[in-house]
């Protein structure tokens, strides 16, 4: 069979789809966006038999008559309907063994698409340790496909489903039980649709999606005909006259065809016979979504999650920034000072290194949140949360992309297509960049790793947590207020499917660690080497004018010989004090005098209203952006972190110009603030127009002004100045 055009996976939730594609593809996979919608398109090749294919990882989905975006993707890519991708050659139809019953309706209609079929029955294990056996020749005999178990996460099963897919065939559709009246009005339908030029072989399954409700677009051209839209208009009404709804009907029969096949092929061991025990699951479920010592559980597991980080990912930021620091002075050695030795030592190391130092801590986030998805917990946590999110009008499908929000909030926008209800939709993707994604956890490390460097892992770990709460918070707080003066419309039930509990498998783990953390370093080695060789520019230029230099070298001059320890700290007074003025003149500094005035109030002085601005591109550039500006400035040690320079900065009356209570000032800014223009993009893409992006823009920005106004004088009148 030529395999040439593709396979696609189609499954439910939860089925074990993608972790079968990992199998199937190992690292050689392609993440995308189908174009013109914000679904995931996921792709890798695998090898066959028969040499190279093309596999293609749909969005699970329980039916093919969608009914959100991601399932309407599945249906289209299965019918062959998207002109972006090519229709599969072959299906493998993922099955989970321990819900057989539930999985068969997807299959039923998969059975009718006419094209080559293979089920990969999933999740074997779980089914034999529920005490539940399928006996899958006897089930291939009622499917007329083949069935090939498999445990996704074991490899096991993966070369025998690779040589079923050479050797596929079309199946035939079952044959449904159904009511006389519904059959002869199909018939009939059928009829008038071969007249309407529909290949002979295709016309009674057409007339049964169209009775079905089925509005995919490729009906659409047959309902224009008028003969066709007639005799459905005809078929409808003799069924209504006699009591038959067709939808209805034909979803009973198949569930009466799903009832025989799983009465045949399913085999209940003494575990599940006897019926009197409660399954792993269910006992470890009736702890972990407790309503009450449930979400007490939550609140450790995420407090542990950042402590965890500080703690482990510190000893590895001292490796990386001791690294990165020997690198840049091996590469910078052999340079004559000047535009390119400063711009690599001060622009490229200072600046993307800042970054690159924190990628222990992101790594580690990644890992820790792929654990907590890949044992089952994550579903278990929206299931907690559901009840919360309803009180401040979120939907319990909120939970997801807010959840991913905290990675990155362009997901957790695009996320919120699955929430049926608009308004519940919008406040979701409008309080989505309040969860605090990877980018700002460099800046929370710089302030708290700073600040309050003497304390302990378990008070950093706190502050960060104290960080992603009062995002959390306000995220309620702005959800309410959207409950309160948006259209609610109809409200939506929360239906949740949890999957069963299991061993999170480390190759997942370290292949979810290892995408999402290279996406940021490539981001780091793009954007950001981008932003930073900008900012160096506009901060070496122009050149600090010959006779100022040397009136300030006059000012450090010293009348008398000094001693070589006192000349040592005049030189250096004598280079802080040039490294200051070259800042204040060049083009940033020029710039960041500008809009002083806006944010000293919030204790900020013009080289972090710089930062401020240049993180509106990605908001670690911040960190790169005091890298630069440090690095340009030459205050201290070159090779000293960037947390020795700022704490070494100094105002003109010589006092501190980074104190704990710019710290935490800073920190209620990056919490609250809208500064990330790609997530404003894709709002306007998701929302149809400027009018929302925009007021979020406004109205984020100015809270994050209020907020770190109030957190800067109260931290001061505590602390003190």
């Amino acid at each position: 069979m030529d395999l040439s055009s593709g396979i696609a996976l189609a499954g439910n939730p939860n089925c074990g789809k993608t972790t079968l594609f990992n199998a199937l593809t190992g690292l050689r996979q392609k993440v995308a966006n189908y174009p013109g919608v914000t679904v995931e398109k996921k792709t890798g090749r695998a090898e066959l038999p028969s040499g190279p294919v093309m596999v293609v990882d749909l969005p699970g989905t329980y039916s093919l008559l969608a009914t959100s975006p991601d399932e309407r993707v599945a249906m289209e890519v299965l019918r062959g309907l998207r002109s972006d991708t090519p229709p599969p050659a072959a299906i493998v139809a993922v099955v989970d063994a321990s819900n057989l019953a539930r999985n068969l309706y997807l299959l039923s209609q998969l059975l009718e698409l006419g094209r080559p079929l293979v089920v990969a029955l999933n999740m074997t294990d779980i089914a034999a340790r529920r005490g539940q056996g399928v006996d899958a020749d006897l089930l291939a005999r009622h499917l007329g496909v083949p069935v090939i178990p498999v445990v996704g996460h074991r490899r096991t099963g993966i070369d025998a489903l690779r040589n079923a897919l050479a050797s596929a065939q079309v199946p035939t559709a079952p044959n449904w039980s159904l009511p006389d009246g519904l059959i002869a009005e199909l018939e009939v339908l059928a009829q008038v649709l071969r007249t309407a030029g529909v290949p002979a072989p295709h016309c009674l399954a057409m007339a049964s999606r169209f009775l079905a409700g089925d509005d995919a677009a490729d009906l659409a051209p047959l309902v224009a005909k008028a003969e066709v839209a007639e005799a459905l208009e005809v078929a409808r009404d003799h069924l209504a006259a006699c009591g038959v709804d067709p939808e209805q009907t034909m979803i009973a029969a198949r569930y009466r065809w799903i009832d025989s096949v799983t009465a045949a092929c399913v085999r209940a061991g003494p575990t599940m016979a006897a019926g009197a025990h409660r399954t792993y699951t269910e006992r470890v479920d009736a702890v972990l979504v407790h309503p009450v010592f449930g979400l007490g559980i939550f609140a450790l597991i995420m407090a542990s999650l950042f402590v965890t980080i500080f703690w482990v990912a510190d000893p590895l930021m001292g490796v990386f920034e001791g690294a990165i620091a020997a690198l840049g002075t091996w590469v910078t050695s052999g340079l004559a000072e000047g535009a390119l030795k400063s711009l690599l030592s001060d622009g490229v190391f200072a600046g993307v290194g800042a970054v690159i130092v924190f990628v222990p801590q992101i790594a580690l986030l990644f890992g820790l949140l792929a654990i907590l998805e890949d044992s089952g917990y994550l579903a278990r946590a929206a299931f907690l949360m559901d009840r919360l999110l309803s009180k401040v009008g979120l939907h319990g499908k909120s939970f997801i992309p807010l959840l991913s929000s905290f990675a990155c909030a362009i997901p957790g926008v695009m996320a919120a297509r699955t929430i049926e209800n608009p308004r519940e939709r919008l406040a979701t993707m409008l309080v989505a960049p309040f969860m605090s994604c990877s980018a700002r956890l460099p800046v929370y490390a710089l302030l708290i790793g700073t600040f309050f460097a003497h304390q302990g892992a378990l008070v950093k770990g706190g502050l960060v947590l104290g960080c992603y709460a009062l995002g959390v918070v306000v995220a309620a707080a702005t959800a309410y207020a959207c409950k309160l003066f948006l259209d609610r419309g109809a409200v939506t039930p929360f239906i949740l499917e949890l999957p069963t509990y299991k061993a999170p498998q480390a190759a997942e783990v370290l292949r979810q660690m290892w995408v999402n953390t290279t996406t940021f370093v490539t981001r780091a080695g793009t954007t950001i080497l981008a932003l930073t060789v900008i900012l160096w520019a506009l901060a070496y230029y122009p050149r600090l004018d010959p006779a100022q230099a040397a009136a300030i070298a006059a000012q450090h001059a010293s009348a008398v010989p000094l001693a070589a320890e006192a000349e040592q700290v005049r030189q250096g007074d004598e280079d802080h004090a040039l490294g200051q003025a070259q800042l204040a003149g060049s083009y940033v500094g020029r710039f960041g005098h500008t809009i002083e005035p806006l944010i000293a109030p919030l204790g900020y002085d013009w080289k972090m209203g710089v930062g401020l601005i240049g993180a509106f591109a990605a908001r670690e550039v911040f960190v790169s952006t005091m890298g630069v500006v440090y690095g340009v400035g030459d205050v201290g040690d070159n090779d000293a972190p960037l947390s020795v320079a700022i704490l070494a900065d100094r105002k003109a009356d010589g006092s501190a110009l980074w104190t704990p209570a710019v710290a935490i000032s800073l920190l209620v800014w990056f919490v609250l603030a809208m500064q990330c223009l790609s997530t404003v993009a894709v709002m306007r893409r998701e929302t149809g127009g400027w009018r929302w992006p925009l007021l979020q823009l406004v109205y984020m920005n100015t809270l994050a002004w209020i907020g770190a106004f109030a957190a800067y004088h109260l931290a001061n009148a505590v602390l003190g100045t």
